[in-house]
């Protein structure tokens, strides 16, 4: 009886971990500023799945990002230039 592999982190909750990191925040801080339990926040990184406009928002704001910066990590690159 082997281990089980490893679930791969999704791509965009590794982004949104990647910005909490940036702005050397934990997560019970980010959680704390965007009004989520640390759970929810930790869910999030793991699985990638945000729901709720207002949530969204207040992410967003609580990392001191634009919307566009939080929604697309694919054009995150582009905005730096």
């Amino acid at each position: 009886m082997g281990r089980k592999p490893k679930a791969r982190r999704d791509p965009y909750g590794a982004w949104l971990q990647q910005l909490r990191r940036e702005r050397k925040l934990t997560q019970q801080e980010l959680a704390k500023r965007a009004g989520v339990p640390q759970t929810t926040l930790a869910y999030w990184e793991k699985t990638g799945r945000l729901t709720g406009r207002q949530i969204i928002l207040r992410l967003a704001s609580a990392l001191d990002i634009s919307l566009n910066k939080l929604l697309r990590p694919d054009r995150a690159e582009q905005d730096r230039s």
